[in-house]
């Protein structure tokens, strides 16, 4: 039998792949119109006790105009459920430690983290201690997010059906997003920004390799400072035997200072990361702009986010009962949270940069030798040793495509015991536990109270005292009001270190030392601020009181250029203007780079690409232009 083959042309061999792009376009423009937000016309919504009007301005700003705060902030939930609904389950997902259902075993350690830190247990506690006003406004903004799964008939992103996510089920039970997950996602915030805990962990890692000098050099103290403790913590580390004998004796490099670069490149690498992260704000009062009243300027530089970590809206309330403030307030709110963080009411402004004070102290806690669910606890010098038992939670976490992981979560007097990640097999955890005391997990922290109390303030008075109940984490706040006064003000809750602790949260104390437990919180009237006398305010990170302050805030202060550069722009132009400010935000010189610039020009090499480089440096001036090679080089 003869077969004769026919001999396709491209022209048939296009039709196959040219339909199915086709039928995949008709699936994204379907989906694209399914999904779209609705901007226009009426909606009729269940849990409203009034009719809410939504417009949007030119900039796509949400101005959310009701009759009672109530329906105010269930709004704001709907409006963040509609536009973006995946970022809410992501943030619900992180704070419950619950993101491995949708991504499987690629977060197991982030959902073991966040499990060991008991992120969820603490926002239970901190909310049941909130004011019943403040339960209000969260229970009003939860009800907006599950009245919005409730009612809609389809996914509003590719997501949620990409991952197999259906929130609407539980929406309907009043059980997707709870006022929990909304104190939750605060905490999550105060993780992001708070701390030292990742400093404290390098620090005695080096410490196995290195001489707590040369320690210091690698991770030097503020400009002008010195370092915070003066104890040779290295060798005390090697007298308490801490060390996992695998870590201590792989292949190190000599202990020499000389010999840093190689020890940060073998033992540094991946412990801890350098964000290109840090927030300017600043304020000038009257006397020094156009119109005579102060201008304020906010710059925060959270993470690149997709969609953006903030959301911009106006929340106005036109009834409000007698006795209470007004509700009227526009600026950023952060999806999860149904208030302003940042932004203005009619009377006054403010912006936040973050202080980065030390409210994370980690603790060697000693393993009985011979009852391994018990540790080691202070006693008096006359005493025996005494022992307490490890406090214990049994957690289960779902993985998608994978079994369950059972997950036994301790903790100790100080907190939870975080050496149980896989992160900490440097520690010889048959002798000690690694335990984190950490600020923002007491059960006494008010943080969301203080973002309510914020949204009705109509003075720098009034600011400052809505701020008291905030917590974590510490906050550098620049305010302005329309009498014309400015002012600034360190809003959250630092510890109290004893004057015997010579250890100050730099690394790992010894947990059965009492000295190094915490005294009490530096008080609110004592926290660094100023009342603007100068003319203007800034703040950009830096070390925010003198050296004579009476607390130790922290060792780790971010370096002072940017506030350096912030003072001279400001310093520059005697009278301020928004065109003035929006030049300062958009400045691209850095100081830092000016300071280094000598010591690059003394470099020699004999790289082939070395002279080009040295070509392009040499005129440069610390000006960090996108279109430049210079700061890449740099």
């Amino acid at each position: 039998m003869n077969v004769k083959w026919i001999k396709p042309t491209w022209r048939v061999l296009w039709i196959g792949p040219l339909l199915l792009a086709v039928a995949f376009g008709m699936t994204v423009l379907v989906w694209a119109y399914r999904s779209k937000a609705t901007l226009d016309g009426e909606l009729r919504v269940t849990g409203l006790a009034q009719p809410v009007e939504i417009t949007r301005d030119e900039s796509d700003v949400a101005h959310i105009r009701a009759r009672t705060a109530a329906d105010a902030w269930f709004s704001m939930g709907w409006l963040h459920a509609q536009e973006r609904g995946w970022q809410l389950d992501f943030n619900r997902r992180v704070v419950r430690g619950r993101l491995s259902e949708v991504f499987g075993d690629k977060t197991l350690v982030a959902d073991q983290t966040l499990r060991i830190l008991g992120i969820q247990h603490a926002a239970q506690q901190q909310y049941e201690n909130l004011p019943a006003d403040v339960q209000d406004v969260l229970k009003a903004y939860a009800a907006g997010i599950n009245a919005y799964w409730a009612q809609t008939d389809r996914l509003s992103t590719p997501e949620f059906a990409i991952l197999g996510v259906d929130p609407r089920p539980e929406a309907k039970s009043q059980n997707y997003w709870t006022p929990v997950d909304s104190v939750g996602w605060s905490l999550i915030m105060a993780l992001d920004l708070g701390g030292n805990w990742g400093n404290e962990m390098v620090r005695a890692q080096l410490a196995s390799k290195l001489p707590t000098e040369a320690v210091w050099q690698l991770m030097p103290p503020y400009p002008g400072e010195k370092p915070a403790t003066a104890t040779d913590f290295a060798q005390m580390y090697k007298r308490l035997a801490v060390y996992n004998d695998e870590f201590q004796t792989a292949a190190a490099p000599s202990a020499g200072a000389s010999d840093a670069a190689t020890a940060v490149a073998h033992w540094v690498s991946g412990l801890g990361q350098v964000k290109g992260l840090g927030s300017n704000n600043w304020v000038v009062s009257g006397q020094r702009t156009q119109s005579g009243m102060p201008l304020l300027a906010n710059d925060p530089h959270l993470g690149l986010t997709a969609p953006a970590i903030w959301y911009f809206t106006h929340l106005q309330a036109t009834e409000t009962p007698e006795g209470q403030a007004p509700l009227n307030v526009v600026g950023a709110t952060l999806p999860g949270l149904p208030f302003v963080v940042l932004g203005h009411t009619k009377g006054v402004a403010w912006g936040f940069t973050n202080t980065g004070p030390d409210v994370q102290d980690t603790y060697l806690e000693q393993i009985d030798p011979n009852d391994s669910t018990r540790y080691r606890l202070p006693k008096p010098d006359d005493a025996e040793a005494a022992w307490a038992s490890f406090e214990t939670r049994q957690e289960l976490i779902r993985v998608k495509g994978g079994d369950d992981v059972a997950l036994q979560v301790r903790s100790t007097r100080h907190g939870p015991v975080i050496s149980d990640l896989p992160a900490y097999q440097w520690l010889d955890r048959k002798r000690y536990a690694l335990a984190l005391r950490w600020s923002a997990l007491d059960a006494n922290n008010a943080t969301v109270e203080a973002g309510v109390r914020s949204n009705v303030a109509q003075s720098v008075p009034e600011l400052i005292q809505a701020y008291r109940s905030y917590h974590s984490p510490m906050q550098n706040v620049v305010m302005a009001d329309t009498t014309g006064r400015i002012a600034y003000k360190a809003v959250g809750a630092v510890p109290v270190r004893a004057a015997d602790n010579d250890l100050r949260g730099v690394v790992p104390a010894p947990g059965w030392e009492p000295r190094f437990d915490w005294q009490g919180w530096v008080p609110y009237e004592d926290t660094p601020q100023d009342d603007g006398a100068t003319g203007w305010l800034a703040t950009a990170n830096q070390r925010v009181h003198a050296p004579d302050y009476p607390y130790f805030l922290t060792q780790d202060w971010v370096v002072p250029y940017r506030k350096k550069r912030i003072d001279q722009l400001l310093a520059k132009t005697p009278l301020h203007s928004v065109r003035s400010f929006a030049a300062i935000q958009n400045d691209v010189i850095s100081l830092e780079a000016r300071a280094w610039l000598p010591h690059m020009h003394t470099i020699v090499s004999t790289h082939p690409m070395n002279g080009a480089a040295q070509s392009i440096m040499k005129d440069w001036t610390g000006q960090m232009s996108v279109d430049s090679a210079a700061p890449l080089i740099f």
